[in-house]
């Protein structure tokens, strides 16, 4: 029996844990395949074609399913291989795929019993009624098995220490889990549909890190959807991960905010090094009335609270999510999460638009808030009836500045400078950004100073001109380069200027060399005096006078 996993990841750097699991858990051998998005259909089918299996399991997700419709449709036509789906995108609607595609078996929920119990009964000819969440045609009828959660957790054996992967645990992003299922039943999140909260041996999980950081791993993401839901094994893997972390290690938890205790943000500010622990907090909306219709209770002044906190440590990366088009929530009221969120000047603000996901409970809902969203993944909405085409795309234009001037780190004190002496944080973008498509900016290929000078233009056209804005841009500009640049603003420091600056800085600093200024310095004027930043190859130095 020759079986063949197959993975179609939407980047090289994202390991796929749900083929490992299958694969540890199968009792007969199996190959596992993995592949991008980018790859071409015919590369992949080629690749898979040419092993001759005789059972093909795709996992299926949002950004691969289309494609992998139409690789079993190809496959279908010139191989007798049984053809097995699992994953999100397919387990909570089984019969619109298995009524639309040339699959022959489709899995939902927990695949690792369930797909071992498959693939024996195939191979000895055994009935496949009794397999959990097993969908499958009989006399022509779709049949569908109840879903049987794994209760026991530690009964799965172990995917992380396949020799295969070793050589690739330094260059990827490593998944792992503490738990499975989450508490809250948020409308729009296919998590809620498993509310079954299940946990791994917590000393199993410190001796997956342990292994996995020992062979090269060095950005780890959890999977658990609420991190923090039992406060004590995440202290317990939070002291865990500080006292015995390799350097340059980092690790990733989507966390609820508002549940975080404070003496936990504590003990990690006092006791974890800057960089070794990133939180992922879903804010989604600051609306009460939008968060009770999707299910969702969130205390605002505990999780702003804590959020400060977390701030004024600066010890832990945050990621915030908004999610626009949330039901309640028109584009006045979506500016104003948008500013109070803002206010908090994250590293990182992902604003996101609501995805009527397969399954949820929202999308069921479409009707009630008259929601028009796409047919095709990731069926991003498109309008309710709150929020109009037009206004989505007012979103859009913030979320291109949010993305290009905030997010990417280019110029965070410029920004930050400017939008303190705004009213509101949406409107200064949503303003930035139709001053830019007007001038044709491509937000997806620029060079560093196209974003300094478009910002500089916009803020002289917009009568925002202050000479502490320049100067704090201009520096930033400077700072961010590694080499001696160019300027990109009018700005002659004459030759008799520089030879008279150079000597004062000579003399104040004998560690300096004149040739060092002259090959290796950028100096230009700066609140009335004067801004010489030597970029040596291993480092900078910078002078005021």
């Amino acid at each position: 029996m020759n079986i063949l996993l197959v993975s179609i990841d939407s980047k090289y750097i994202h390991t796929n844990m749900a083929l490992r699991y299958l694969k540890a858990n199968l009792s007969l051998e199996s190959k596992l395949l993995e592949f991008t998005i980018k790859d071409d259909l015919m590369i992949i089918e080629e690749a898979i074609l040419e092993e001759q299996p005789n059972i093909i399991a795709f996992s299926v997700y949002l950004w691969n399913v289309e494609k992998v419709v139409k690789l079993i449709e190809s496959i279908k036509a010139k191989s007798n291989a049984i053809i097995v789906m699992g994953g999100p995108e397919v387990s909570y609607e089984p019969v619109y795929f298995m009524t639309n595609s040339k699959v022959d078996y489709i899995i939902s929920g927990e695949g690792e019993i369930a797909f071992d119990q498959l693939v024996t009964s195939i191979d000895q000819n055994n009935s496949i009624n009794q397999i959990p969440g097993l969908i499958y045609r009989e006399n022509e009828k779709i049949i569908q098995n109840p879903i049987r959660i794994i209760n026991n957790l530690d009964s799965l054996k172990n995917p992380y220490h396949m020799i295969e992967d070793i050589s690739k645990l330094s260059t990827r992003i490593q998944y792992i889990e503490m738990s499975r299922g989450c508490p809250f039943n948020c409308s729009y999140c296919l998590a809620s549909l498993d509310n079954n909260v299940r946990f791994f041996n917590i000393e199993r999980v410190k001796k997956d890190i342990f292994y996995l950081m020992a062979n090269g791993v060095k950005t780890f993401k959890f999977l658990d959807r609420t991190f923090n839901y039992k406060i004590s094994n995440a202290l317990e893997i939070f002291d865990f991960i500080i006292k015995n972390h390799y350097e340059n290690t980092q690790f990733q938890f989507e966390i609820t905010g508002d549940l975080l205790p404070r003496e936990l943000i504590i003990y990690i500010n006092e006791n974890a090094p800057k960089g070794l622990i990133r939180f992922e907090i879903g804010i989604q909306s600051t609306h009460e009335a939008t968060n009770l219709s999707v299910n969702r209770i969130q205390n605002n002044e505990k999780l702003m609270e804590n959020i400060r906190l977390i701030q004024d440590g600066g010890i832990i990366d945050l990621h915030l999510d908004l999610i626009a088009g949330l039901p309640l929530e028109d584009l006045n009221r979506f500016s104003q999460t948008f500013d109070e969120v803002f206010q908090l000047y994250p590293k990182e603000l992902q604003l996101g638009f609501l995805k009527m996901l397969r399954g949820t409970k929202i999308r069921r809902e479409a009707d009630k808030y008259g929601y028009l969203y796409d047919s095709k993944p990731p069926y991003e909405m498109q309008s309710n009836n709150i929020l109009s085409k037009e206004d989505i795309l007012e979103i859009h234009y913030v979320e291109e500045v949010l993305e290009t001037f905030w997010n990417k780190g280019f110029m965070p004190l410029t920004m930050r400078t400017l939008i303190e002496r705004e009213v509101s944080a949406f409107k200064f973008m949503n303003s930035f950004a139709h001053f830019l498509i007007n001038r044709q900016f491509d937000f997806h290929r620029y060079q560093l100073s196209d974003l300094f000078v478009r910002l500089s233009q916009f803020i002289l056209q917009t009568n925002r001109n202050n000479n502490q804005i320049l100067d704090v841009m201009k520096k930033e500009y400077l700072l961010r380069s590694t080499i001696k640049t160019h300027i990109w603003w009018d700005d002659i420091v004459s030759k008799i200027e520089k030879n008279h600056l150079f000597q004062q800085i000579i003399n104040e600093h004998p560690d300096i060399k004149i040739d060092d200024l002259f090959k290796y310095s950028t100096t230009i004027h700066f609140k009335g005096h004067y801004l010489t930043i030597i970029y040596y190859p291993e480092t900078k130095r910078i002078i005021e006078y």
